[in-house]
């Protein structure tokens, strides 16, 4: 999908004048000949400025307004009417009969910055479909000065860093809750008689927490209103026992006619803390007795309300709603509700879905002789179609006193066996007197705002009830004195807004569930950081360690736990919102100030669609924000931006800014956790521990190298050469933006496609994604069609790939604009993308991926805003992955309201600073300005700074690779809807080497090979250095290569080549794992050929004499530190077969004179220790002798032990040591000839027995004889 380009007329007219001393600011917007072109795939009309919402497919005007805080005065437009054609794709959809304009603000880091203009741009009237063709818009500022932002403010200190005890109690339900002094003894709580007055309750439960920022959320915890029951002594001891009224985890809601109920999506319980506290005033019920007012009114009814929403299965693991039962084989419930003492009628709510594709379904509920049918139309049976339609079905009935208060509801398929129903909840309002029929008996009453007049409550059956509280708020709950007459109980209250009571019987309660005691904390005592990390508290060492990282790197750092967080912001329940006000608190408290605003975020955690654990995962670890759509998969989405928006004002549009840049790790154990905190500091700082990735020398263990000039691009091969051509795009934004990055391009369609049994694959393109992943790289970006196990129909990439990756010193940063390749809220399967992550030998580094479906119109622009901001630098210095992710979306908001952005997310720590080389190499001349082959080049150099200085106090290493001219390459126009279409690469690799960088100057001396080009164009140098600590890169397009320099002196001699496995201490014939890394050193005098052009002049390996497989190594060669004459080629082998083995290298020089080199070897299992070719030498021996042994244990600790004996058994000598294996051949180890002691041993012949113990405990031994000479 694409967009066309269109030319758009804005004039902008100010116009001033005052009015009353107020100056009113007046913007006018003329717009002129829209432009409109067509959704390619479904031929809906699009404005060229603006976007198609996927939802609704309304065309959505959008522009940008500069900082300012206006409203809509006036709005003119023209339209005309679609024509049949047009009308076609909006056939069955309800469009607005106006068209409605909008203003939305967009802040970041705390300032008023930017406000969008919207406007729909279809509306249906008279049945007519009409399109707006231009308008003009005159838009109002009231004051020459931008509204002040409202700021919420936040207690200072928490009430949990008294230094008190702090104890955390659960409640399932609402209700009246106890706790005795023997309760708190078995718990530990307390250890004997205490004050009553040092008894304190606190709670803040708001229930679900609003998503709107504006809207009050809790502030840390408040003190709640207890009863004590002590005997009157002062002393909590036996006996005695608290009472207490609290809120269950779900909310109940007043609309002003009935009651409704908000189902909390995080938690099935909620929280309250005692604390025991001698100096804190206690707080306990006040008492109120109105019953000397005058009543106006007798009031001895009221509105009960119960509700049914249970949550068992969620048809798209995606999503916010949850459905209860399933209506299929059993396609009849009946649902009793506890109504006693019902009168007049009573109001239904129920919501209802049914998934059926082609026919309509019926559900049936009745009650009381009441029977009513709700149809509900199918869904269709499309992928983009939604997976159930929802029907919401309100209805009064009369009630029935004789017969029992249940609701029978019953399925219909209407003759569609695959069509099921499901249960969303039922929610009834009933009229019943207020007559007790329970210990614990509440009932609302609703009055008028503002009334000073009494009203008289009458509580029938109340012979029992020894309190009445007003529980209407639990922070100041009354005990209301009340007046008793035989069973009936009444009392005098000023009825002024709607108040909540409740009739006590006994003090028969359950106890809440003791969960733990609080240890001080104070989150709301922070204010100056930089990143927070949040974490469970099971990986809590692991995120102190991350901590540590960070430090080092320059930045304040703070770890809590989700749990610190909901106990100061959502009185303790889970909410994805609560960690929302942690962060904002943090962000207002900053108050705008980049220095002291909070930059990054991580999430130390996995998430789960299932946020309540209710199917028994137990891998949600922290929360995730699900969409309320549930059943659509285009539109339902998950997302960690909710995190991010924290402006006032701004709650989840989808033009609402990030404010902070949030990332997670999707880890689910401790071990998880414990490898992506090594892996993030492979990526940061040299490691010089040896691990079982790091033992050869042949490898360097530097995280730096030409891999940070590498950025893989790689392109689906379908929809009308679409992916291609965004690639072709995006390449060249990097072009522009960073041109020393060499660009790999990956087009699927340039490689052969085969057919398998299992489907289309294309193998070579397969392999090069695979090996340049392996290589290093600094980015991959994929476009294309993908899913949660790799990318493409071809399976170009797939997650035993992703497993293999073992590019732990050079990972990159992942681009993937492909549908839910990174979704990592299903807890039943790890998709690719968290593969890539999570890969503890390598992979990718972080992530910008995509969590659920998305399209190819939107991911282009994100991708290419992706780009506008990924090589930006902030105060010299690469930007963070955080700050990459945040500018790449807020871009994207202000240019889209499409929500197609939201379903991208950042794997990984957003505190990582991108790899990109930061300072600069320079080239100050060359000896010649054109060269030709054979010729001898010169090339003269210095690196700088960000400011253009020279680094002068630089002393280390940079590589050079010389490219020939561009290369002109076709894609194949395989598939039926793409065609042939041509690009250009720079492929052809001329020279590859190193020099010394001292002072910070270089030169580099080398010969052209005769296998270039002899067509005169521009050659490329691509230049990375490095000393250890800081690096830089650069490039030169400048000069010009082709011709041949004639007067080059002739060579005859092929090079010279050793050939090795591991290390170079290995000989032809030895054993080997199945992966070894092959070395190959090299010598000519006139350098080597790696350029490719001529036919046959590769560096080619063939394995096992198989010449169909040959493996292509001119990109492998490098040549030595200041020199071209010698160089090295280390390629890892992967996945050998057990057996014998052949390997045949064959290596030009610049002459095109070869040499070929064989090597042989035996790969044994690796899951057995193996032991060959155990000898000592010299032997016989005099002096001096040296064990050596040839084994399968490459880059491993061995426990090697050596116990020589006499002929007729006796251990003279036992030689034991720890060894660290470098490659498959060991090291000798001496033997002077002397015993245990010491002593010399005489004259004569000794066997000895050589042992090899791995890390696993497997073992092998050999034995052998040898003779000592004297």
């Amino acid at each position: 999908m694409k967009y066309c380009n269109f030319l758009i007329y804005l004039t902008f007219s100010p116009l001033f004048f005052l009015s009353q001393s107020q100056l009113v600011i007046q913007k006018k917007i003329s717009y002129r000949n829209i432009g409109w072109t067509k959704n390619t795939k479904k031929n809906l009309k699009c404005p060229v400025k603006g976007f198609v919402d996927q939802t609704s497919l309304q065309p959505i005007y959008q522009t940008s307004i500069n900082s300012g805080n206006y409203t809509i005065s006036s709005f003119e437009f023209n339209e005309r009417k679609l024509s049949e054609e047009e009308l076609i794709p909006y056939k069955g959809i309800n469009f607005d009969s106006i068209y409605i304009p909008q203003l939305r603000k967009q802040e970041q880091n705390s300032n008023l910055s930017n406000q969008l203009l919207l406007i729909n741009c279809l509306r249906f009237s008279k049945n007519q479909l009409f399109l707006i063709s231009d308008f003009k818009i005159n838009l109002t500022q009231s004051n020459n000065q931008e509204t002040p932002i409202k700021r919420s403010s936040f207690v200072g200190q928490s009430v949990l860093s008294d230094g008190s005890n702090w104890y955390k109690f659960s409640n399932p339900n609402s209700g009246i809750y106890k706790l005795d002094y023997n309760y708190l003894l078995s718990n530990a709580i307390i250890d004997g008689a205490i004050s009553s007055s040092s008894i304190h309750l606190f709670s803040n439960n708001k229930g679900l927490l609003s998503l709107v920022n504006d809207n009050s959320r809790p502030d840390d915890l408040e003190q709640q209103s207890i009863f004590i029951s002590d005997g009157g002594d002062g002393w909590f001891s036996q006996g005695d026992y608290i009472l207490f009224y609290l809120n269950g985890p779900d909310r109940i809601n007043w609309d002003g006619q009935n009651f409704n109920h908000t189902k909390h999506i995080y938690s099935d319980s909620a929280y309250c803390y005692l604390n025991i506290n001698p100096n804190r005033n206690t707080k306990q019920l006040d008492t109120l007795d109105e019953n000397f007012q005058n009543s106006s009114q007798i009031i001895d009814q009221f509105k009960d309300f119960e509700y049914l929403n249970e949550d068992k299965i969620n048809l798209l693991k995606s999503g916010s709603q949850w459905f209860g039962d399933v209506f299929d084989l059993t396609n009849v419930y009946n649902y009793a509700f506890p109504f006693n003492n019902c009168i007049d009628s009573s109001h239904f709510k129920i919501s209802l879905m049914s998934k059926s594709n082609y026919s309509t379904a019926y559900f049936y509920p009745s009650i009381f002789n009441v029977n009513l049918s709700v149809p509900i139309s199918s869904s269709g049976s499309s992928y983009y179609s939604d997976v159930g339609k929802i029907a919401i079905a309100e209805f009064d009935v009369l009630n029935n006193p004789n017969a029992p208060f249940e609701l029978r509801l019953e399925y219909s398929n209407n003759g569609a066996p695959s069509s099921k129903g499901y249960l969303d909840y039922i929610e009834v309002n009933c009229s019943r007197t207020i007559q007790v029929d329970n210990q614990e008996f509440d009932f609302h009453l609703f009055g008028l705002a503002g009334s000073t007049s009494h009203s008289k409550i009458i509580v029938k059956n109340a012979s029992s009830v020894n309190m009445i509280w007003d529980i209407s708020n639990l922070n100041e709950v009354k005990n209301i004195m009340f007046q008793s007459s035989g069973d009936t109980t009444s009392f005098n209250t000023l009825l002024d807004t709607l108040k909540h009571f409740i009739a006590i019987s006994g003090n028969n309660f359950p106890y809440p569930k003791f969960e733990k005691q609080v240890l001080t904390q104070n989150l709301h005592n922070f204010n100056e950081v930089d990143m927070i990390i949040v974490s469970p508290n099971e990986f809590l060492s692991a995120a102190q360690e991350l901590k540590s990282i960070h430090q080092m790197d320059g930045l304040d750092v703070i770890v809590v736990t989700d749990e610190e967080i909901y106990n100061e912001f959502s009185g303790g329940i889970p909410d994805a919102s609560a960690i929302k006000q942690f962060l904002r608190m943090l962000y207002i408290k900053a108050n705008g100030d980049p220095n002291t605003i909070a930059k990054y975020c991580l999430l130390f955690g996995d998430g789960s669609y299932d946020n309540r654990n209710i199917l028994g995962h137990n891998k949600n670890k922290l929360p995730i924000f699900e969409s309320s759509e549930s059943l659509s998969v285009v539109n339902t989405y998950a997302t960690d931006d909710y995190f991010a928006i924290l402006s006032d004002g701004a709650s989840m549009q989808n033009t609402d800014f990030l404010n902070i840049g949030v990332g997670r790790l999707v880890i689910t154990n401790l071990v998880e956790a414990n490898e992506m905190v090594q892996k993030i500091r492979n990526y940061l700082f040299e490691q010089n521990n040896i691990s079982d990735a790091t033992c050869s020398n042949n490898i360097s263990n530097s995280i730096y190298g030409d891999w940070r000039n590498k950025v893989v691009m790689v392109s689906d091969d379908e929809d009308n050469n679409a992916y291609f051509n965004d690639i072709e795009i995006m390449s060249n934004k990097i072009k522009f933006n960073k041109p020393e990055a060499n660009i790999i391009k990956i087009h699927s369609d340039a490689y052969a496609q085969q057919t398998t049994t299992v489907g289309e694959r294309i193998p070579d393109a397969e392999a090069t994604i695979n090996q340049k992943v392996q290589d290093g790289a600094l980015l991959v970006n994929y476009i294309g069609h993908g899913g949660e196990t790799g990318w493409a129909h071809e399976q170009i990439l797939t997650v035993p790939t992703i497993q293999n990756w073992d590019n732990y010193k050079s990972m990159p940063v992942f681009m993937t604009a492909t549908c839910e390749f990174g979704r990592f809220d299903d807890h039943d399967r790890v998709s690719a993308g968290e593969y890539v992550l999570l890969n503890k030998d390598g992979g990718g580094i972080g992530l910008f991926t995509t969590t659920r479906l998305v399209y190819a119109l939107p991911n282009e622009y994100l991708n290419r805003f992706f780009y506008d901001t990924v090589f930006d630098f902030v105060n010299q210095k690469p930007q963070r992955l955080g700050d990459i992710y945040v500018g790449t979306k807020n871009k994207f908001a202000q240019y889209s309201a499409d929500r197609n952005y939201r379903k991208f997310a950042l794997l990984g720590d957003p505190a990582i600073r991108f790899a990109i080389p930061e300072f600069e190499v320079k080239i100050d001349s060359f000896n010649k300005d054109t060269v030709n082959a054979l010729s001898e080049v010169k090339v003269y150099g210095h690196l700088e700074d960000g400011t253009g200085g020279k680094l002068s106090n630089f002393d280390g290493k940079v590589f050079l690779t010389f490219y020939d001219k561009e290369s002109s390459l076709y894609t194949l126009g395989t598939n039926p809807s793409s065609d042939t279409l041509p690009f250009t690469m720079w492929k052809n690799i001329i020279y590859k080497g190193k020099s010394s960088v001292s002072n910070g100057e270089f030169n580099f001396l080398f010969k052209v090979p005769k296998d270039i080009s002899y067509i005169y164009g521009l050659s490329r140098m691509s230049f990375y250095a490095e000393n250890g600590s800081i690096d830089a890169s650069g490039y030169n397009d400048s000069l010009i290569i082709g011709g041949i320099d004639t007067n080059a002196v002739a060579d005859e001699n092929g090079p010279e080549l050793e050939l090795y496995l591991n290390d170079e201490n290995f000989v032809s014939g030895g054993i080997s794992s199945s992966n070894p890394l092959l070395i190959v050193t090299i010598f000519d005098e006139n350098g080597i050929n790696t350029v490719g052009n001529g036919i046959g002049h590769d560096i080619e390996l063939i394995i096992d004499n198989d010449l169909s497989n040959s493996i292509i190594l001119n990109n492998y060669y490098e040549a030595d530190l200041n020199t071209y004459k010698s160089g090295k080629i280390n390629f890892e082998l992967n996945d050998l077969s057990s057996g014998e083995h052949n390997l045949k290298i064959k290596v030009w020089d610049i002459y095109n004179n070869s040499s070929t080199k064989e090597l042989s070897f035996i790969v044994v299992e690796e899951n057995q220790i193996q032991l060959t070719n155990v000898l000592n030498y010299p032997n016989p021996f005099t002096t001096q002798t040296a064990f050596y042994f040839e084994h399968n244990q490459n880059c491993n600790f061995l426990d090697l032990s050596i116990q020589i004996y006499t002929v007729s058994g006796k251990v003279v000598k036992r030689i034991n040591r720890r060894v660290h294996t470098e490659g498959f051949r060991s090291e000798g180890v001496n033997w002077d000839g002397t015993d245990d002691f010491g002593e010399q041993l005489a004259r004569g012949v000794y066997v000895y027995n050589l042992s090899i113990i791995n890390e696993e405990g497997k073992k092998a031994d050999k034995t052998q004889t040898m003779f000592l000479m004297k």
